[in-house]
């Protein structure tokens, strides 16, 4: 793994290497994608939110932990969006019309239950025969370390291309990549990739960042994150033009990441997220 993690790395000091790969494998992997210091204060601002809003947190199991809706509540992760250095590999893989669709923050925490709750998939739609209709690309910020001994982001290469027709039930060992790296890096991933996240017994506490990016014309991938006013008229010629498009869409594709309209009344959002992939988890691929 490791002499294929440098190869994808070394291909990214040349843009159209990069596209070329990512069109290959349908991810990279991008070392110092976030510099140390701001990894630090990141970091602190996670922890932070941990502590004080423990009820913005959908707890899916004793080592998976998320939180989908950060940014009314603290601007601290507006930086990550804004990354300057992601941006003209993002424009390349999806165009001049870049926009945010979502962040969340995630906690996978040491444990001696290996079994992953969602297995392999891919994001945004679960349906099998509506697969070519996801087309948003994922960021992942590393805040910590991950090493070969600790809990890792697991993807199957060129199943959003070349593979598309592979089914997650299909999936045999072997077959995969385990994105490792230092905290700092990003592992850029296209959403119709099959992955999955892969636990180990050992695992020191893995701390992330999601991010998702689309077309600004396209409905949201998801309902679950508030894209606040701050940023809605936030005017910085630095930025791609359409970054916070959809802060006035209202349209989301139909999928995990749209609200059900028919939940209890009083769920928080933290709740809602459980209900949808636990109910999304228990229906078959070949489900529409």
């Amino acid at each position: 793994m490791t002499s294929v993690t440098k190869t994808i790395a070394n291909e990214l000091l040349d843009l159209d290497a990069a596209h070329a790969a990512f069109e290959r494998d349908g991810f990279l992997i991008v070392p110092n994608a976030l510099e140390a210091t701001q990894v630090l204060a990141v970091d602190a601002a996670f922890k932070t939110h941990l502590a004080r809003h423990p009820e913005d947190w959908a707890n899916f199991s004793e080592s998976f932990i998320t939180a989908p809706d950060v940014l009314p509540r603290t601007d601290a992760f507006d930086g990550v969006i804004e990354n300057a250095r992601m941006f003209a590999l993002l424009e390349r893989l999806i165009g001049p019309d870049l926009a945010f669709e979502e962040l969340a923050l995630m906690q996978r925490k040491p444990t001696d239950n290996v079994g992953e709750l969602k297995g392999w998939h891919r994001d945004i739609i679960r349906a099998y025969e509506r697969r070519h209709e996801i087309d948003a690309i994922s960021v992942v910020y590393y805040l910590t370390d991950v090493g070969p001994d600790d809990h890792c982001f697991s993807i199957v290469p060129g199943t959003h291309g070349p593979g598309v027709d592979m089914r997650t039930d299909d999936v045999q060992p072997g077959m995969e990549f385990d994105a490792l790296g230092a905290a700092g890096s990003a592992f850029v991933f296209h959403a119709r990739c099959i992955h999955a996240g892969k636990l180990k017994l050992g695992s020191r506490e893995r701390r992330t960042i999601h991010l998702y990016f689309g077309h600004a014309a396209t409905p949201r991938t998801s309902e679950w994150t508030e894209i606040p006013q701050r940023l809605a008229e936030r005017h910085d010629p630095r930025l791609p033009p359409k970054l916070y498009a959809k802060a006035a869409t209202t349209a989301s594709v139909d999928g995990v990441g749209r609200r059900p309209r028919d939940l209890p009344a009083g769920l928080s959002t933290a709740e809602q997220l459980i209900h949808v992939q636990r109910a999304a988890n228990r229906r078959p691929e070949v489900a529409a």
